[in-house]
């Protein structure tokens, strides 16, 4: 059971605007009768007769939403802060010229179950937003009654053309998807409906109760080390990395508990090391998790799972192939957290290139840097059902694996992340479960950018990004401990001369971060792509790896109709920011707002 929940954060009394594009009874039903890709597929007569009843549901309710729409119109009630989820904290830089800020109005007839948690109103609530505003742009945008078609019914078809952002063999997630998801659920919970038996079991069994953290945790002290591991035969990294997290004196005094989550068929006592391992368990705060004996599916979610019962509020996380960060790395990203407990912090973060029109829409949205706006990702599904291949048209996004950004970046990567514990529970949430499922079936398991979107959708917030290297004064030095792997612990230098993407001596690990899957679900280098160097031969491996990751990020996007604005980098506000770029790219000594010129925290927080 998870840890009792925290305060809501200030960003989470606001109020939803309940807008919805046009509907007909032919929409709701649809949405009503969506299964999710759930085994209980409403076969008999009896539940039959349930979906119809469901459906009426659903249409008072979108009667209802139109309703309160035209009550806020009446009243006149702009609330900006809703769309993009400002707070008085940051910088409100947005230009109101979108159907976004026009549309969003303050509910004066709110339809809410008291069981419907209120972190899932407001995604559904954007969710809507974003459909009213797609729908204006184009009116064939709307969820329609083909919107939904399960994940195990996309796998595989033939295209005589098909897309270059979509595989004929991957899983594919509806536009606005997470519309009929939520009303199934809060219809559930609020005793409205019926669901179909194995989801209504399932909501009914879920055993946690979900609570946004709040937006600062500045008294913590410690954080929870987790690391995903499946193969006895590579544990020297890993190993030797989570002795020091308990043992080295620049690590211990932060480390509460090392988890180890073993993901893999193979016990991990079968190798000596793995044995090794294992006693280290019986000496130091070290923990083995075995979610497959469990009985939970083969799963990169599964290092996400509350069962794992982490007692701080605080995670880090890493693969258990590294790269690793240096103590000075680690503070500071854990500093960063504290001053941002809801959003997910990372030292490797992708930017996700917007479309055109997207573009067009952030620039009228926004006039400078700003990380709690959402651009609305607008697909609709081709007529043709027989193309699957290329379901969507609309926008599209690039997943963007030339450089790890500070600006801009919309997901991180998970080694080196930081998470508060109470999204776990929401993270394995029931009302989640064909995201999840969609992480299993597509071919690159994108785990990482399904964290970092449901993360962004319930914060209302980018992540945030901190520097992972941080280097000392010019021409100094400071080697790591005695015996450390070259391989895996970096040296922290200043070097003049030193080119900012040129990361080949100091970061060798790097090209791990962009992780094929093989062996089901276990991460593995992409047949040594080295992700930050020009390599000519490896060009068409990066594309093809690319184009998965940039269909995994159009799927997941368009399920919530909505992209976070990007990250604010770590240089934010010094003189170190340069057009929306961190110069040096890697911080030094006393560079860092959060913390001293000695590199101690400031004792200001937030």
């Amino acid at each position: 059971m998870l840890r009792p929940g925290v305060s809501k954060t200030s960003s989470g009394d606001l109020n939803g605007a309940f807008l919805k594009l046009p509907i007909t009874t032919t929409t709701a039903a649809a949405a009503a009768g969506s299964s999710h890709g759930s085994k209980g597929s409403m076969k008999s007569k009896h539940s039959r007769s349930k979906g119809k009843a469901a459906a009426g549901d659903f249409a008072n309710v979108a009667a209802a939403r139109i309703l309160q729409l035209a009550l806020a119109v009446a009243a006149g009630m702009l609330l900006q802060n809703f769309i993009f989820g400002l707070t008085a904290a940051e910088p409100k830089s947005a230009v109101v010229s979108s159907t976004l800020s026009k549309a969003s109005f303050t509910s004066t007839a709110n339809i809410q179950s008291d069981a419907f948690p209120d972190p899932f109103q407001r995604v559904l609530d954007r969710a809507y937003l974003h459909a009213h505003h797609c729908h204006s742009i184009d009116s064939s945008m709307a969820v329609s009654a083909d919107a939904h078609v399960p994940v195990d019914k996309l796998s595989s078809s033939s295209s005589s053309s098909p897309s270059p952002l979509y595989n004929n063999h991957t899983a594919h997630l509806p536009p606005f998807g997470i519309i009929s998801a939520l009303e199934k659920y809060k219809a559930e919970v609020s005793g409205t409906t019926t669901a179909s038996a194995s989801s209504s079991d399932a909501f009914k069994s879920y055993p946690y109760q979900c609570q946004l953290p709040p937006e600062y945790e500045c008294d913590e002290t410690k954080f929870t080390v987790i690391f995903m591991a499946y193969n006895p035969d590579r544990l020297d990294k890993m190993y030797n990395q989570a002795l020091k997290f308990v043992k080295d004196p620049e690590f211990a005094p932060y480390v509460q508990e090392v988890l180890i989550v073993w993901n893999g068929a193979r016990d991990v006592e079968e190798t000596n090391l793995g044995q090794a391992l294992v006693d280290a368990t019986k000496q130091y705060p070290i923990r083995i998790s075995y979610p497959l004996k469990a009985g939970f599916p083969n799963d990169l979610m599964n290092r996400y799972h509350p069962r794992l019962q982490v007692q701080t509020k605080a995670i880090m996380y890493y693969d258990d192939d590294g790269p690793f960060y240096s103590s000075k790395a680690t503070l500071a990203g854990f500093e960063l957290w504290k001053r941002n407990a809801n959003a997910q912090i990372g030292a490797m973060a992708r930017k996700l290139d917007l479309g055109d029109r997207q573009r067009e829409e952030r620039q009228s949205i926004l006039n400078g840097p700003g990380d709690r706006f959402f651009v609305s990702h607008c697909n609709r599904r081709r007529e043709s059902a027989a193309n699957l291949g290329e379901p969507f048209i609309g926008d599209e996004l690039w997943y963007n694996y030339h450089e790890f950004a500070n600006f801009g970046a919309n997901m991180v990567l998970p080694s080196g992340s930081f998470l508060h514990s109470n999204y776990l529970c929401f993270l394995w949430h029931p009302a989640f479960e064909e995201i999840r499922k969609y992480v299993r079936a597509h071919p690159v398991n994108p785990d990482d950018g399904t964290v970092s979107t449901i993360v962004a959708q319930l914060s209302g917030r980018a992540p945030k990004v901190y520097s992972r290297r941080i280097n000392v004064d010019k021409g100094g030095r400071r080697l790591m401990s005695v015996g450390d792997d070259a391989d895996v612990y970096e040296e922290e230098y200043y070097d003049e001369n030193y080119h900012e993407h040129d990361e080949q001596q100091q970061q060798p690990t790097l090209q791990r971060m962009d992780s094929a899957i093989i062996d089901g679900n276990h991460r593995n280098l992409m047949e040594g792509i080295d992700w930050d160097h020009a390599h000519p031969h490896q060009s068409d491996q990066k594309n093809k790896w690319g184009r998965l990751r940039s269909d995994a990020a159009n799927s997941l996007t368009r399920y919530f109709g909505s992209i976070n604005s990007g990250s604010i980098g770590w240089c934010y506000g010094t003189p170190y920011e340069k057009d929306e770029y961190c110069k040096p790219e890697m911080a030094k000594v006393g560079m860092l707002p959060w913390m001293n010129p000695d590199h101690t925290p400031k004792q200001s927080c937030p």
